[in-house]
């Protein structure tokens, strides 16, 4: 095939082939939003003709023209040696085709055009829906009805619909699923920075249909003049600038909002269901040409542009699956892009039906992330350890990553194992004023440091921004994200961590920079043919000497084989 696919994406289709294998014949993907589901299928339909040259047809059922011409483009660029129909519409394929794209809309009504038993194997895009009346006929006729051996497989990203219904109940079992900060961890998504705007929207007097706020009584509420205002104002403090989203709670909503953002001379647009030049308005804001489109019920699914920066929630809803395609459309990775900005209009007074991004996490509904990931926060969270049941309870209340960190620093050091994201508490007082000077920022940011135990090459503060570098091989990980979050709450500045570019240095003093200084170095030997260091330092453990031996070689390029003395009395024992 002309694409290299991603490890995990090799791993679901081995996982789905040997379940196959095993005569397992319904079958459940769960994949975040930007996993790659189309991906995926392509890899799948492709793993089981090879395998099996007698393998019928495949049809591919979605309910949206969006994913059809989507994953229609990507089987005809990737298999092309195979016929592709697409059944929607006016759309309707002439001759029997090796794959059919079809709409469940479409194929309910000329379902009895196709004879079930040629086909083996049926795949469900977005299959959440597969309980519906419409999902549910399709399924019978071409999976129930027809070969016995025929494989269904479902694809989604929230299996749990609204109604608390779960899709397992038709595909049986999951065969393959990752999460979100898995791709993340794996640099296939980007961590989103979150931030919620409590305003009185009295949601409660609201009625609910099909599981979700009523439309015409949410559109009112969010379209209503003061809630725009605060919504447009809370965008151009934290979004604007940035390619940008906006999910509406109606049509005459998502043209006021384009109407109010173009206002600010900002290039912006409209799209609802009936917009006629619609793939013409998605075409240019994918090259850059719109600055923001808003929209109602157009993008919640099948639309993929990763250079999306921003996303403006302002259709609250209690639908964990609207709520996560909608967030969804910004995380895919991109050139320049290291996150999403996700700005969410949230009722202080209906906590108990809206949902958010905390929630997803597994959060507390009024969690206040404050620009931060909440999937983060909550892998950070899950990793703290206390032994008082007290102060479990007091981080278990808490309602912010600031309020679990004042806490564990207000508890005996006996009563922690572990702090956040599993590391050792760190112990300072913010400052209450709104400014902090360069030099009381130099000099927190350095106590900070030194209880971390960070080895520093340069610190450098200014009066808005903190650049440190490290001796540190690798800074991209939840260690120095959260020194960095500490590191900002003392200085009160935007902290980055610089790469230090490799130079040539002088073996020697690069290495006395990278031990305690109560440690000495002995019998040096640098090899320049070998590139090889060799030395023995005392005082340091075996875990210190290979973190510093690995920090040297990432620095200077030199192999360091270190040996290392430890005093006990007047003994002296030697490691090796």
């Amino acid at each position: 095939m002309a694409f290299r696919p991603r490890p995990y994406q090799k791993m679901a289709v081995e996982e789905v082939y040997r379940r196959y294998q095993n005569e397992r014949r319904k079958l459940l993907l769960y994949l975040p939003t930007g996993a790659g589901k189309t991906v995926i299928a392509t890899l799948v339909i492709d793993k089981l003709l090879t395998a099996r040259p007698d393998f019928g047809r495949i049809l591919f059922v979605a309910h949206r023209q969006e994913i059809l011409d989507q994953t229609a483009n990507t089987l005809k660029k990737h298999l092309r040696h195979l016929s592709i129909a697409i059944e929607q519409g006016k759309r309707t394929a002439v001759e029997p085709a090796k794959i059919t794209i079809a709409s469940v809309q479409s194929l309910v009504s000329r379902k009895e055009k196709f004879n079930p038993r040629e086909f083996s194997l049926i795949i469900c895009d977005e299959c959440h829906r597969a309980l519906s009346p419409s999902w549910t006929a399709v399924i019978e006729h071409f999976h129930s009805n027809g070969n016995p051996d025929t494989l269904l497989l479902g694809m989604t990203a929230t299996p749990r619909r609204t109604d608390g219904r779960s899709a397992v109940a038709v595909f049986d079992e999951v065969a393959f699923e990752i999460s979100r900060t898995d791709l993340q961890d794996l640099g296939y998504l980007v961590p989103m920075h979150y931030y919620t705007v409590q305003t009185q929207l009295n949601l409660d007097r609201l009625k609910m249909s099909a599981g979700d706020f009523q439309v015409n009584g949410l559109s009112m509420v969010m379209n209503h003049p003061a809630v725009r205002e605060l919504t447009l104002k809370a965008w151009q403090e934290k979004g604007k600038g940035k390619k940008t989203i906006v999910f509406c709670a109606g049509v005459e909503h998502a043209h006021r909002m384009a109407e109010d953002i173009s206002r600010l001379g900002v290039k912006a647009v409209a799209i609802d269901g009936k917009t006629q030049d619609r793939k013409c308005l998605l075409n240019d804001f994918k090259k850059g040409h719109l600055e923001v489109i808003t929209n109602y019920g157009v993008l919640t699914e099948g639309f993929d542009d990763p250079t999306v920066e921003c996303i403006l929630m302002a259709r609250p809803t209690t639908s964990p699956l609207v709520y996560n395609q909608c967030i969804g459309r910004g995380l895919r990775i991109a050139p320049q892009k290291s996150a999403c900005v996700v700005i969410d209009i949230v009722d202080r007074n209906t906590h108990q039906l809206q949902y958010g991004a905390s929630e997803f996490a597994g959060l507390p509904k009024n969690w206040r992330s404050n620009g931060r990931d909440p999937f983060r926060e909550n892998r950070a969270l899950q990793k703290v350890r206390v032994t008082s049941p007290e102060a479990f309870l007091r981080i278990q209340q808490a309602q912010s990553l600031e309020e679990v960190q004042s806490v564990l620093m207000s508890l005996p050091p006996e009563v922690i194992e572990a702090g956040l994201d599993g590391e050792p508490v760190l112990h300072y007082h913010p400052s209450p004023a709104p400014e902090v000077s360069n030099e009381q920022a130099s000099e927190a940011c350095r106590r900070l440091l030194k209880q971390a135990r960070a080895r520093v090459r340069d610190l450098k503060v200014d009066e808005h921004t903190v650049q440190v570098s490290f001796h540190a091989p690798e800074t991209n990980n939840e260690c120095y994200e959260y020194l960095r979050w500490h590191l900002e709450r003392v200085s009160k500045r935007s902290v980055s961590y610089q790469k230090p570019r490799r130079r040539k240095v002088n073996p020697r003093a690069l290495l006395r920079s990278m031990v305690p200084d109560t440690s000495f170095l002995r019998d040096f030997r640098f090899d320049e043919k070998s590139n090889r260091v060799s030395v023995q330092i005392t005082g340091l453990s075996p875990m210190e000497m290979e973190q510093i031996a690995a920090d040297f070689a990432a620095e200077s390029g030199l192999q360091l084989d270190i040996r290392g003395q430890l005093s006990f009395f007047d003994e002296v024992f030697d490691i090796a």
